[in-house]
């Protein structure tokens, strides 16, 4: 259940709010229904408490609890803490820390999720922000109506109920990977063009340090490990699909990441027009193995393996051995990752929510 915020054991108990199952893609219209019906009950809305408004129970099955799920990916959350009422259920749970955005699906042990959620009034703007690595837009409109997560648990397929806590403080430090190369600056005047190639004359310094077997790597830097481009060859993610494998050592340990297939994934219904598409990373299949675009049952994502070297070995043994190295040579922490769980900062990387900071980082090719 790694997946999910801390949690505590709670006993069942009857809720009663209406209950509607979460549909991906699906505007809530009962969170409408409920606030028109609350509003012309009020003689004086003014007045009105928030926490007099109504409550609607909403279970969300286990499948779409994951960053695959499509809503989640195109973004589809606007606001902090209080949300427009056509932001996606899942994104705003991952947004407010109930669960990790993580393409991993839930254990088998977890039947659904179970939301109460409570509708309140549009608000004159809801503001972006980033957090637990997942960004929320803004709007500067009122919409229908609103609503606030109240409370979030697990429902297990042997009964009972996990009772889920939000983390709303955690703002992420994660930095966007994107250093452009030199030759795709735009000139749009002489004077750009001028200020440009001054800019030029002043070489990035790049520190070398030896590493934990005595040969000259790079200091870790995000520059180093960023897409170096726009074009997709270009990105990080696609130079490991070819066959580099990205080592990085701390002070102590080294760790190999690269890349280990392809997986698929449980997807969700195909998109509708005008929505946003899969991510880099991502492609779609139907249930007899050729492409299409209707039908999707699955999603074939990159998948890549994040291990610790057992024993820090010269270059050139690493070379003979193979590259990326055999089982025997690492302990493998983290496989099948998706390349969204892999995240970057000024002082390290985090794996599937855990930490590394780093010190050294080399790229290095079976050639």
């Amino acid at each position: 259940m790694g997946m999910f915020a801390e949690w505590i054991f709670v006993a069942d108990e009857p809720h009663a709010s209406p209950s509607v199952i979460y549909k991906v893609g699906e505007c809530m219209q009962e969170l409408v229904k409920l606030w028109n019906e609350f509003k012309s009950s009020q003689t004086d809305l003014n007045t009105a408490s928030s926490q007099n408004s109504p409550t609607l129970e909403i279970r969300i099955p286990s499948e779409h609890v994951t960053a695959t799920n499509r809503q989640v990916r195109g973004g589809q959350l606007w606001g902090t803490d209080i949300y427009t009422d056509d932001s996606d259920l899942v994104a705003v749970l991952m947004h407010t820390g109930y669960c990790r955005p993580t393409a991993s699906p839930p254990p088998p042990a977890i039947l659904e999720l179970c939301a109460i959620v409570r509708v309140l009034p549009p608000q004159a703007c809801y503001i972006s922000t980033l957090r637990n690595n997942v960004r929320s837009r803004s709007w500067g409109a009122a919409s229908g109506c609103s609503y606030r997560v109240e409370r979030c648990c697990i429902v297990k397929r042997g009964g009972g109920t996990i009772d889920l806590e939000p983390c709303l403080t955690h703002s992420s430090t994660v930095e966007p990977t994107l250093a452009p190369v030199a030759v795709e600056r735009t000139m749009t005047t002489r004077a750009a063009a001028s200020n440009a190639l001054r800019q030029q004359r002043f070489v990035r310094e790049v520190t070398i340090q030896y590493n934990l077997s005595n040969e000259p790597w790079i200091k870790y830097s995000i520059s180093i490990v960023a897409d170096k481009g726009l074009k997709k060859p270009l990105f990080t993610s696609a130079r490991l699909k070819k066959g580099e494998v990205l080592y990085v050592e701390t002070h102590t340990q080294r760790y190999e990441l690269c890349f280990s297939g392809e997986k698929a994934v449980k997807a969700t219904p195909p998109l509708a027009d005008g929505e946003s598409g899969p991510s880099q990373n991502h492609h779609s299949v139907a249930t007899n193995g050729e492409r299409s675009h209707m039908d999707i049952d699955s999603v074939i994502i990159d998948a890549f393996r994040w291990s610790r070297c057992k024993k820090p070995l010269p270059q050139k043994l690493m070379r003979s051995i193979g590259i990326p190295l055999p089982s025997e040579h690492v302990e493998v922490i983290e496989d099948n990752l998706d390349w969204e769980d892999i995240q970057w900062s000024q002082s390290g990387v985090w794996i599937s929510g855990k930490e590394y900071s780093l010190v050294r980082v080399h790229f290095l090719s079976p050639h």
